[in-house]
C-alpha cells in the first residue's frame, strides 16, 4: 500500500481526502509494527525480532506457519502469524544484489 498524499500534491490535486489519508497512514503504521524476522530456534521455541524496533521475543513453533526457517519474515494477519511473501522476496533480492556486488 502506498500513501497517495504526495502523489496528489505532485499532480497538482489539492483536494485530498484527509480521512482516507489518515486511514492509509494508520494501516501503514500498523503494518510496519507487525513484521518480524525469525532470528533462531531454541527447541520448540522460535525467537522473533521485530523488524522496526529490534525487540526480541519468543513464540511457540506450533503458533507459526509450517514452512518457516531462520530469516523468514512474518506478519500478523487476523491475529495469526503468516509468511510475508512480498517482504521476503524484497529482502532476498536485496541480499542477492549485495552478494553480486561483493563478488564483482
Amino acid at each position: 500500500m502506498e500513501l497517495d498524499l504526495l502523489n496528489f500534491l505532485n499532480r497538482g490535486q489539492n483536494n485530498v481526502d484527509i480521512q482516507e489519508f489518515q486511514r492509509e497512514l494508520t494501516n501503514k503504521l500498523e503494518e510496519m509494527e507487525n513484521r518480524y524476522t525469525i532470528d533462531r530456534f531454541e527447541g520448540e521455541i522460535a525467537v522473533l525480532e521485530n523488524r522496526d524496533t529490534g525487540e526480541m521475543f519468543n513464540v511457540d513453533k506450533k503458533d507459526l506457519p509450517q514452512d518457516i526457517k531462520e530469516g523468514t519474515i512474518l506478519k500478523i494477519n487476523n491475529n495469526k502469524y503468516e509468511i510475508d511473501i512480498e517482504e521476503q522476496k524484497k529482502v532476498e533480492e536485496r541480499i542477492k544484489n549485495k552478494m553480486n556486488k561483493l563478488w564483482k
